[in-house]
């Protein structure tokens, strides 16, 4: 955890709560048939935004560093 940076700390904490939302919504706390049903439409809706923000963050600071003028 030492070597995140505060964006990464950032998008870790908004990926740990957007699981705890997403759990109850998708009835798998409920147990049963539900569990198994449940799964795989949670796992789409968890991982697909958030490696899409992270992505995102990493194609942004890329172009950023691009555009940093090297001190000589």
């Amino acid at each position: 955890m030492a070597t995140l940076n505060g964006w990464q700390r950032l998008w870790l904490l908004a990926s740990i709560l957007w699981a705890v939302m997403l759990l109850p919504l998708s009835g798998i706390l409920q147990g049963g048939d539900q569990l198994v049903q449940g799964v795989l439409p949670a796992v789409r809706l968890w991982i697909l935004p958030v490696t899409g923000v992270y992505g995102l963050g990493l194609g942004l600071a890329w172009v950023r560093r691009g555009f940093q003028v090297e001190a000589k």
